[in-house]
């Protein structure tokens, strides 16, 4: 039955992500209807309203698109969520340089400037101090890994500094990104996967929807070693409902089109939950601003999964480009590889050509993604039979809690491990896998490779990898 859309709004507003994507499923009508209550419900001025009026959160927006600025943190999770967090701040996440546009557009608004003074970190009282003192600490640091120190949760990987501003009880922080490391680096290097959301100018994008928004799971980012002081990020969204891991399960490693799967991903790929935002109405953009999509949709990263999970993603930038991208390892690999990207300073080109080598990665990196991954036969039988084997296994343990299953990175080793060795063999072995459980209630993988006559005798012997409960045994067949 068709249904005028303020009557889908009273229905569809008080239903969960899970709920909508469910109805959505029953016919064409409803998945139509999900998909128009979602343009009408998913508006950024939702997000930014309680912060700045029409006419200011225009400007923002536009100053957006010129310095490509990302929105993140719970003001990101919640343009997803539907729902506000009357507690949080707005995090606006951009690259040291463009810190001084924002902080200029913030002041002249009327926000005032509220310096850190706490024993880990002191600010200059003047904010055009607190920049300058930025600018010359980044002029000493090399390392993309530098750390500023003393914002508790905001003491990550890649931060330049933070600068905090308030007006009428509404609080907006600048997180300024180091010299390598960009804006949506430093998001990856985020605790947990529930706040690796963005809004862009052009798009938002959450990267993990369906742990996120479908299991209500969140999954510690290992790359992040917290303090003692720094637990209240975790406390808090284990407050507002979701379920914190510190790993996920064998099979989200091996399955097909997993978000923890094996494979290298990119802002706005086919796992991503990707909203087109409509352009400021009366803007006419220019070609060389930093918020065009294409520049966001360059950015990748691949997950670690030999100790929980790590995302994995490499700083690209020089002095060619406008801006720094993160890249995955095999995507870095890559790049690095092609001539276009390994001029030096001298050779720098003028200022209408960096917008073509801007151009040109976004184009190579593109043509990477579409490419099929090439995989060894061996290795994605292997793939397939390990996926099977755990599969069966949590079948057999559906009764465990997911935290005390097979782990990814029990599959991770032993894949690593089973691929290598069959790449000795002169024939495909077979494999028998056995499941038992400790009295401690830790899971054992083990496994029988069962040998052809025309493998090597030297390949008879036992192999154990116990601090991930893996053993291996090799048998001669009959």
């Amino acid at each position: 039955m068709n249904l005028p859309p303020t009557t889908h709004d009273l229905i569809f507003r008080d239903l969960s992500f899970k709920d909508l994507l469910n109805y959505s499923k029953v016919n064409k009508a409803a998945r139509n209807a999900v998909k128009a209550f979602y343009r009408r419900a998913l508006r950024v001025e939702n997000v930014l309203s309680p912060y700045f009026n029409d006419d200011e959160l225009r400007r923002l927006r536009i100053l957006q698109y010129t310095t490509g600025f990302l929105i993140s943190g719970s003001a990101a999770l919640s343009f997803f969520e539907r729902v506000i967090y009357p507690e949080s701040d707005l995090d606006i996440y951009v690259d040291f340089r463009y810190a001084i546009f924002l902080t200029e557009f913030l002041i002249g608004l009327g926000f005032v400037f509220q310096p850190f003074q706490t024993e880990r970190k002191q600010q200059a009282q003047d904010i055009f101090e607190a920049l300058d003192a930025m600018d010359r600490r980044m002029e000493t640091f090399e390392d993309e890994n530098d750390t500023i120190e003393g914002f508790g949760e905001y003491s990550t990987t890649g931060i330049a500094d933070v600068f905090t501003f308030v007006r009428a009880g509404k609080k907006v922080q600048i997180i300024a990104a180091g010299h390598h490391p960009g804006p949506l680096d430093v998001i990856l290097k985020f605790h947990s996967t529930v706040v690796m959301n963005i809004i862009s100018y052009t798009h938002a994008v959450s990267f993990y929807p369906k742990a996120t928004f479908i299991d209500r799971v969140t999954v510690v980012n290992r790359v992040v070693t917290f303090r003692s002081d720094q637990n209240p990020p975790r406390e808090k969204y284990e407050k507002r409902g979701w379920e914190v891991r510190d790993n996920v399960e064998a099979v989200d490693l091996l399955k097909r089109n997993s978000e923890f799967g094996m494979l290298d991903r990119h802002v706005g790929d086919k796992l991503c939950w990707a909203v087109k935002l409509p352009p400021v109405r009366d803007f006419v953009p220019v070609d060389w601003a930093l918020g065009r999509d294409w520049m966001l949709f360059s950015n990748s990263w691949s997950l670690n999964h030999a100790c929980g999970i790590e995302m994995d993603s490499t700083p690209f930038f020089m002095p060619n480009l406008t801006q720094s991208y993160a890249l995955s390892s095999k995507v870095h690999k890559e790049v690095k590889k092609n001539f276009i990207f390994m001029w030096n300073d001298e050779d720098r080109p003028v200022s209408g050509l960096l917008k073509a080598v801007d151009g040109a990665l976004a184009d190579f990196v593109d043509d990477l993604y579409n490419e099929a991954p090439e995989q060894d036969e061996r290795d994605a039988a292997i793939e397939e039979i390990l996926r099977q084997a755990f599969e069966t296994a949590r079948q057999k343990y559906s009764h465990l809690a997911p935290t005390e299953r097979v782990s990814a990175s029990t599959a991770y080793f032993l894949l690593e491990d089973l691929q290598h060795l069959v790449k000795k063999m002169p024939e495909m072995p077979t494999f028998v896998f056995r499941f038992a459980q400790e009295r401690t209630g830790g899971i054992w993988t083990n496994v029988d490779v069962h040998l052809s006559p025309k493998n090597s005798e030297k390949e008879h012997r036992n192999y154990r990898h116990s601090s991930w409960k893996i053993n291996v045994e090799f048998k001669a067949s009959a």
